[in-house]
């Protein structure tokens, strides 16, 4: 069960605020699940408001390539907390944080800031520091050997009475310096002399390795996460696996990354429809997550500008491109091939990704989206020519089906359950309409079936004549594809047949003339 980020900084807070423990705690989860977001955005300032009396830094170990520079860092966020004091936590922002702070630097651009540089800290200042608060993120990615990184965040925490908070992909712990020198590091692998407790090896098996085997002699060898493994349980007090809760951290991601409030409100108002393709897919990456965002924010800005008279078409075209994004987004971080549009010429259509599964694995899809999320090609034209075409075709096809739900003839499929009266009225207002011509002629087989039952059954409104002379009318000017076999019938009953095709015989003249 994930548990929900306010559980997460209730066992954090617990943890250092009781001074029987000595040990570190360790956030782990998975790159992407989004620990650095949770520990600035959420568990920072839930321990600055309720843990006022302590000094707490923030340092992240990526790219940090030395002890000295994990000390540089430590002090450089003792200087940034001097500044923030002195001019404001805002103001202070305005400095740039991360230099190294033990160059000359430092003097002439505190005096720029009116900060006396008696105020700041010295560096021995370091190794008296006490009850502090120290979050170092990136753990996985500190290039320095991890036994010294171990070495020097173990110093803090026995000698120095001071909390550390680790925040790692505990996987991936290791595997920077591993590659390193690993043509070397093969060499001696292939060693047979080094005994490596491999099962299967007798004294008189001749030595040889598969790749894999000697990837593992390797890993053996020199992999750092096997010295992390054995000084985990003597560091680390308190590990919690992170996984975000998408409902709990999606507003917040929202607040943070997308700039304009049209689109913000949209998505705040569609964060379950978001959610759930997540949670579908099993995908609780962040970055992917405010990667399909950003994009939208985009697509959204555009299409929403679009100028069409009939908004509810243009709103279910953003509600379509809003899960796209999200699908292609996931699909395309996972590693997994996108739709390939080269391909067709179509600007969208129906997805799948699935054919084992083609109910849940579809999806309606846009070039235009993979074109920007594949190759940040936002083509604000072609988007807008798009969603046109769609939304005109679409119109056009309800307003179709909304004219032929009006039409007369629809009333009369259960004629026999209708009053005389109100039959003969309908078949009045039928000849209306098609002297309007309202029909299509696709209509007109079915038609004079019912006509036929109708003047059997002693309904003397029912002209034929009148009938097939108005479609008459309209085979004369149609456009489009009607052949005369849309009109034939089969039938055992050889009457039927005879009476039907001496009905529409008019009818049948007037397509052979189009053929010819």
């Amino acid at each position: 069960m994930v548990m929900k980020d306010d559980d997460v900084i209730k066992k954090v807070l617990a943890y250092v605020e009781d001074e029987r423990y000595c040990q570190a705690v360790l956030i782990d989860g998975e790159w992407g699940a989004g620990k650095t977001f949770f520990v600035k955005e959420k568990l920072l300032k839930r321990m600055k408001e309720e843990l006022s009396e302590k000094r707490i830094y923030y340092i992240s170990l990526y790219g940090v390539s030395s002890s000295e520079q994990i000390v540089d860092e430590i002090y450089s966020s003792m200087v940034e907390e001097i500044i923030d004091e002195k001019l404001g936590e805002e103001n202070g922002r305005v400095v740039e944080k991360g230099i190294f702070f033990t160059s000359k630097l430092i003097a002439t651009g505190m005096k720029h800031f009116n900060v006396d540089t008696k105020d700041l800290p010295k560096l021995s200042d370091i190794k008296k520091l006490k009850d502090a608060i120290i979050i170092f993120d990136d753990l996985e990615r500190c290039e320095l050997e991890i036994n010294q990184t171990l070495g020097v965040i173990n110093n803090l925490v026995e000698h120095n009475d001071i909390k550390v908070i680790l925040v790692a992909n505990q996987k991936e712990i290791g595997k920077i310096n591993f590659s390193r020198g690993l043509s070397h590091k093969y060499q001696m692998a292939i060693d047979d002399r080094l005994e490596l407790n491999e099962k299967g090896k007798t004294e008189d098996s001749k030595v040889s390795y598969t790749k894999e085997q000697l990837i593992k002699r390797t890993e053996q060898l020199f992999s750092e996460d096997i010295f992390y493994k054995k000084v985990k349980e003597k560091l680390i007090g308190l590990t919690i696996y992170y996984q975000p809760n998408l409902a709990e951290v999606y507003t917040a991601v929202i607040e943070k990354f997308i700039k304009e409030e049209a689109p913000k409100n949209y998505l705040i108002s569609n964060k379950q429809k978001v959610v759930n393709i997540f949670e579908e897919k099993r995908h609780f990456n962040i970055r992917t997550l405010i990667f399909a965002l950003i994009a939208f924010e985009k697509f959204y800005i555009i299409i929403d500008a679009i100028s069409f008279e009939s908004r509810e078409y243009v709103a279910h075209e953003l509600d379509r491109v809003l899960k796209y994004t999200m699908i292609s987004a996931i699909q395309i971080k996972l590693g997994k091939p996108p739709y390939p549009w080269e391909k067709s010429s179509s600007k969208s259509g129906i997805i799948y990704y699935d054919i084992k599964n083609i109910v849940e694995n579809r999806v309606y899809g846009y070039r235009f989206v993979d074109n920007y999320l594949l190759q940040c090609d936002l083509n604000e034209k072609y988007i807008e020519e798009t969603i046109l075409e769609i939304v005109n075709i679409q119109k056009k096809a309800d307003d179709s089906r909304e004219l032929e739900n009006s039409l007369q003839y629809r009333k009369l499929y259960s004629w026999w359950n209708l009053e005389d009266e109100e039959i003969e009225d309908i078949v009045s207002q039928i000849y209306n309409e098609l002297q309007q011509q309202k029909y299509s002629p696709r209509y007109f087989q079915d038609m004079i079936f019912t006509f036929m039952q109708m003047k059997d059954n002693g309904f003397n409104c029912i002209d034929y004549d009148k009938i097939v002379n108005l479609m008459e009318q309209k085979l004369k000017t149609y456009t489009g594809k009607f052949e005369r076999r849309s009109l034939e019938v089969l039938s055992a009953n050889l009457d039927f047949i005879q009476k039907y095709n001496q009905i529409v015989e008019p009818l049948f003249q007037i397509l052979d003339e189009k053929d010819d």
